[in-house]
């Protein structure tokens, strides 16, 4: 048989989500670190936008886990509210992170206080997923 099995397919995905976690933080110390200049921003940009690109990428890993989950009939309300904030910071980082320059929708959309949100969603949800695989 050919190809890749789900079970490898599933390792590969949860390893991105890994690179993607890195990719994130390495993005966000740029941006502190940086002092916010033209340069280090394109940088950030571009880590960013791939950070994310790993994680869409790894979205199988996360609906195969919450297809898992509901068919045992073990969804407790951590996993609920991991999975329902995953969802918004997956359509919030679409507009945020993925908007490139000449878009009309950036001047709305892609302010300091949208990242800012979608920092701290990303930051409740990086700890709710440390309780699910710790506890669960």
């Amino acid at each position: 048989m050919s190809g890749i099995d789900s079970d490898s397919f599933m390792l590969i995905s949860f390893d991105l989500q890994k690179i993607a976690l890195i990719l994130i933080i390495i993005g966000f110390i740029i941006v502190r670190v940086g002092k916010l200049s033209k340069g280090n921003l394109n940088r950030h940009d571009m880590i960013s936008a791939f950070g994310y690109l790993l994680v869409v990428l790894s979205v199988p890993y996360m609906i195969n886990f919450t297809y898992d989950t509901i068919v045992s009939q073990t969804v407790t309300p951590v996993i609920l509210i991991h999975s329902l904030i995953g969802i918004v910071i997956l359509l919030l980082g679409f507009i945020v992170v993925i908007n490139r320059r000449s878009w009309k929708i950036k001047r709305r959309w892609k302010t300091k206080v949208n990242m800012q949100i979608l920092l701290v969603l990303w930051l409740v949800n990086f700890i709710l997923g440390t309780y699910m695989a710790l506890f669960t």
